[in-house]
């Protein structure tokens, strides 16, 4: 009988603490996706900070919406990443963007260029790299004027060898492409773009 009592202290004190963990996660989590931006009326620059890419979207949405634009993006750590932004426009006419993080070279490629296709653009002022969960991330930002009907296709190429990264850039700028930027990581990864117009088809290109 005894056993039986402290087993069931035991569970009762076990299911309280899980029942605790949650509220205490629920709670740190919540305002968080409540809080709006604190941004005065007459505030010209503004910097975001964080270590999640999901906080660093939604704060760049906002941002947007109220007429920022993305300067320049740096990591602050070895997981952190900072953007600094300048009001520069009407809310009507904002700017969109979109954040991409991955640790693999195809997965980069692929989004990239499904973004290039909806109107964004790179910037490579942003490229950066951070620690993901267990490799190095990849980190970019893609802008999206308000009525562009401009269109961009991107390569990517990433290496240790010097002579075929060359080899690469010149083989795609003789197709029309240049050079876009380059991160780095251990390997070293250059991005090339290529610009073209809403409608028009990548065989139509020179």
């Amino acid at each position: 009988m005894r056993v039986l009592k402290v087993l069931f202290s035991l569970a009762i004190v076990c299911a309280l603490a899980v029942a605790a963990a949650a509220q205490d996660k629920k709670s740190g989590e919540e305002p968080l996706t409540r809080q709006k931006l604190k941004i005065e009326p007459d505030q010209r620059y503004l910097m975001l900070a964080t270590q999640k890419t999901s906080t660093m979207q939604k704060e760049l949405d906002e941002a947007g919406s109220r007429g920022f634009r993305v300067l320049v993006g740096s990591p602050t750590s070895t997981s952190e990443m900072a953007v600094l932004l300048e009001r520069v426009a009407d809310p009507a006419s904002a700017y969109q963007y979109k954040l991409l993080a991955t640790t693999k070279i195809a997965t980069m490629r692929k989004e990239l260029n499904e973004a290039a296709q909806e109107g964004y653009r790179l910037l490579p002022r942003t490229m950066t790299s951070k620690d993901g969960f267990l490799s190095m991330e990849i980190v970019m930002l893609l802008e999206k004027a308000h009525g562009s009907d401009k269109r961009y296709e991107y390569r990517l190429y990433a290496t240790t060898s010097e002579r075929k990264m060359r080899a690469e850039i010149e083989k795609s700028e003789t197709e029309g492409f240049t050079l876009a930027g380059m991160v780095s990581r251990g390997e070293h990864m250059v991005i090339m773009e290529r610009e073209y117009r809403q409608g028009q088809t990548l065989s139509q290109l020179p």
